[in-house]
């Protein structure tokens, strides 16, 4: 009886776990939940206080880029740390201004690779 239920267990957990991709694979996934894994390019901290973390180079040529708001900046203290370094960002892919994007809205979206 604990066999079927263990068997159930580990597919959810496999369904529930986004695929690990590259920052060029990101703009064939958007609308979906995926894990980016790369080395970060550049980070660029705007007029408007909106972090740009890219990915693949500098901007605007780019590949890929985690946004994190203003009103979410208290939220990831040291990111600036994470410049040159290969990190994993988790969310769901969208374009902004033909390019793919994470907004991050939680600490946990970032991480350093393992």
């Amino acid at each position: 009886m604990l066999a079927p239920l263990l068997c159930a267990l580990a597919l959810v957990a496999q369904v529930e776990k986004p695929p690990v991709i590259t920052p060029a694979e990101a703009a064939k996934h958007v609308g979906q939940m995926v894990i980016v894994k790369g080395t970060v390019s550049q980070i660029v901290l705007s007029v408007n206080l909106t972090t740009h973390i890219n990915f693949g180079g500098q901007y605007p040529d780019h590949l890929f880029t985690a946004t994190i708001f203003k009103a979410k900046q208290t939220q990831f203290p040291g990111v600036k740390e994470y410049d040159g370094k290969t990190v994993r960002i988790q969310g769901v892919v969208r374009l902004y201004r033909g390019k793919p994007e994470i907004v991050l809205e939680e600490r946990a979206q970032i991480l350093p690779a393992e």
